[in-house]
């Protein structure tokens, strides 16, 4: 439950102003891999749906917010000269159904206190696609990309399986999977591309009232531990 407080005032936060991820020249390439593995771990595509399929007129639209603390402070300020406790984003995400258990998903958002803007999607089959005795089991492939910062690039692509089973308005899902990060620095710092390539897994639960659907969600990428909240309106 704190975790999420702290999502709920990250929100807050995050409208208070806006600078860059300005990283200091003559940093160290340790310090540096040390905020690749937080950025990749926390930017990375989050699932926040269960697996099952949305069927031809499955569509949602929400809002969504991820806070993740980040794993070396001390990387964080010989790096950037400021104090950083955790980093995440803020943004909106849509779902659509389509034909053959096939779901699509898009994402936009910003992380909060920078003017880095981030975009990705996702392409979701339901190999089963679930049932009232049975449980679904999905294979999804994602991509999230992050602009507007003259100091560092960031891209990753993942792949995972998740598997979900709805009870009443409940439906809990877990899932594995692995995602390949790639973190670049901005030219004349003295730093090299860091690629982060590790294992991530995730739970959450999807509470359905009406058209309105809430979504907690905690996934683990790498070392670090993200927490993620998606509030949307679905059918």
């Amino acid at each position: 439950m704190r975790a999420f407080a702290a999502l709920s005032l990250s929100l807050l936060a995050g409208a208070a102003g806006a600078s860059d991820f300005d990283l200091l020249p003559g940093g160290s390439q340790t310090d540096f891999r040390s905020v690749a593995k937080d950025i990749v771990s926390t930017l990375d595509y989050k699932a926040l749906n269960p697996a099952e399929a949305g069927g031809l007129t499955g569509f949602s639209l929400g809002a969504f917010a991820t806070y993740a603390p980040v794993q070396d402070k001390g990387a964080w300020q010989r790096l950037t000269g400021e104090e950083v406790d955790a980093i995440g984003m803020v943004g909106v995400s849509a779902t659509k159904g389509l034909p053959f258990d096939i779901d699509i998903g898009a994402y936009y958002s910003q992380v909060p206190s920078t003017d880095a803007k981030l975009y990705g999607g996702e392409v979701r089959w339901a190999v089963l696609p679930g049932g009232i005795a049975t449980p679904a089991v999905a294979l999804r492939a994602s991509y999230s990309k992050l602009s507007g910062e003259d100091d560092l690039s960031f891209d990753s692509k993942a792949v995972d399986v998740s598997i979900s089973k709805g009870f009443a308005f409940l439906t809990p899902y877990a899932g594995a999977g692995y995602v390949w990060g790639k973190v670049t620095p901005g030219s004349g710092l003295g730093l090299s591309e860091e690629e982060v390539n590790q294992a991530k897994f995730f739970a959450g639960l999807r509470v359905a009232l009406g058209f309105l659907q809430l979504t907690p969600e905690y996934s683990r990428s790498g070392d670090s531990n993200a927490y993620s909240l998606r509030l949307a309106l679905g059918f």
